[in-house]
């Protein structure tokens, strides 16, 4: 949907931040209108987490994900991607010399580090760009944050919270050009935040006391067994 949004308009860029082995990227690695595609990602064998536990990734390299696309789509120059393993905040924006029209954010899921990864693709995008979140679940308060920002910045925006966990950030005169497609797609970001909330919290309490909420568990499940007589 996104992808339909920004190659509406004709030749696009792409950047992704957390790309691991591809799979986000194959859409646009195909896609003749995407003409260069900006893959950043530190590529470490773990990172935190907002869930209270490391994330870990194994065999994480830039070698790995260009081998699996080149196996996939031979006939594709690889050459089409220019990757940075580095962290965004470690990275020159100069290097991004062209200004992608959609930025993707998946890297590491700390409400920390997207608010950083965010204001990485604010500088180097176009100004009316498309920026997405994934696993918005876990880092809705880096994207309140975000919104704050942006509007304490007077920056034009629109926010829309869609299926698969995405999170939509439509700059300046991207409003106006994609609200439409976009907007019919939404689910309620209130309640979706709040009920994330809730999730987290189970999450983080279940990561940092595993016994007891096992223990927590096991009584539930006898509060709810029929009584024999």
């Amino acid at each position: 949907m996104l992808q339909d949004c920004v190659r509406s308009s004709g030749e696009y860029m792409y950047l992704e931040i957390g790309s691991h082995l591809g799979g986000t990227i194959q859409p646009h690695f195909i896609d003749p209108a995407c003409k260069l595609i900006y893959s950043i990602d530190k590529r470490p064998e773990s990172q935190p987490d907002e869930r209270g536990r490391s994330c870990h990734y194994t065999d994480n390299s830039t070698e790995r994900m260009l081998s699996n696309l080149s196996h996939a789509f031979p006939s594709i120059d690889k050459y089409k991607i220019v990757n940075f393993d580095n962290d965004a905040s470690d990275l020159d924006p100069g290097e991004i010399i062209e200004k992608p029209t959609l930025c993707f954010i998946d890297g590491e899921h700390t409400n920390q580090a997207v608010f950083a990864d965010f204001k990485f693709c604010l500088q180097v995008s176009h100004a009316n760009a498309i920026i997405a979140f994934h696993d918005t679940c876990y880092i809705f308060k880096g994207i309140k944050t975000i919104k704050e920002y942006l509007s304490s910045h007077s920056i034009q925006f629109r926010g829309f919270m869609v299926g698969g966990s995405v999170y939509v950030i439509l700059l300046n005169e991207a409003i106006n050009n994609y609200s439409d497609k976009i907007e019919p797609l939404a689910i309620n970001e209130s309640e979706y935040f709040r009920n994330a909330g809730k999730k987290l919290r189970k999450v983080r309490f279940k990561s940092g006391y595993p016994r007891l909420y096992r223990f927590l568990q096991m009584g539930k499940r006898i509060l709810k067994s029929p009584t024999k007589r």
